[in-house]
C-alpha cells in the first residue's frame, strides 16, 4: 500500500518550497514462498516500487519571458549553480535548447545526461534524465506564470530509484542540485530584470 507524506520547506529551503515523497521505500512488499533448489529452505521474494518526488515554487521578481531564457540557457548552468561544467552535446527544436536537446551537466562523479522533451516558450519546459543517477522515470516539468510584473515558478520533479537501499540519498541529492538551479535562475533573472535586461 502506497503512503504519501509532504513535508513544507526544510533546512535552508526558501520560502514556499515544498518536498514530497509518494510511496517512498517500500510502496509494495510481496512475500512469494518458494524452494531454493540450492539452498533447500523457502526464499522470501521482495518487490520494491518506489517513487519519489517535489516541488519547489518561488516567486521571481521578472517576467516569464526572462526566467524562460534563464532557465533553457543549458549551456551557462556552471555559471548560475555550483556545477564543475555544462555542455549541449545536442541541439533541440527550436535551436539551440528545444525539443531534442541533450545538456550534460557535472558536478562529481559521472555526468548526468538530460533530455529536454517540452519547450513551449515562455510557460513550460520540462525534460528526463537519459544517464548519471540510479534512477528511471525520471522528469522534471518548469511551469512559468505571470504573477502581476513578475513570475510564479514552480519546478516539480518525479523520479524513481532503483537501488532501493539508497534512494533516499539519490532523491536528497537530486533535490539539492534542483534547489542550487532554482536559486541560480531566480538570481540571474532578477539581475537581468534589474538591469532592464
Amino acid at each position: 500500500m502506497e503512503a504519501g507524506v509532504g513535508v513544507e520547506g526544510g533546512p535552508g529551503a526558501p520560502p514556499g518550497s515544498t518536498f514530497s515523497v509518494v510511496g517512498y521505500g517500500l510502496s509494495r512488499l510481496e512475500h512469494r514462498k518458494s524452494t531454493s533448489r540450492r539452498e533447500g529452505h523457502p526464499a522470501l521474494h521482495i518487490a520494491f516500487a518506489a517513487v519519489a518526488s517535489f516541488t519547489f515554487m518561488r516567486e521571481v521578481a521578472a517576467p516569464p519571458e526572462t526566467v524562460f531564457a534563464v532557465l533553457t540557457d543549458h549551456r551557462r548552468y556552471s555559471e548560475l549553480t555550483p556545477l564543475r561544467k555544462s555542455v549541449l552535446e545536442r541541439e533541440g527544436e527550436p535551436a539551440p535548447n528545444g525539443v531534442g536537446a541533450i545538456r550534460k551537466l557535472t558536478a562529481v562523479g559521472p555526468a548526468l545526461r538530460e533530455e529536454v522533451i517540452g519547450y513551449e516558450s515562455p510557460g513550460r519546459f520540462s525534460y528526463t534524465l537519459l544517464s548519471g543517477l540510479p534512477v528511471r522515470d525520471h522528469v522534471g516539468t518548469v511551469e512559468l506564470t505571470p504573477n502581476g510584473s513578475g513570475t510564479k515558478m514552480v519546478y516539480a520533479v518525479r523520479t524513481q530509484p532503483t537501488v532501493p537501499v539508497v534512494g533516499g540519498l539519490v532523491v536528497a541529492v537530486v533535490k539539492q542540485a534542483v534547489k542550487g538551479l532554482v536559486d541560480g535562475v531566480v538570481k540571474e533573472s532578477e539581475r537581468r530584470t534589474a538591469a532592464g535586461g
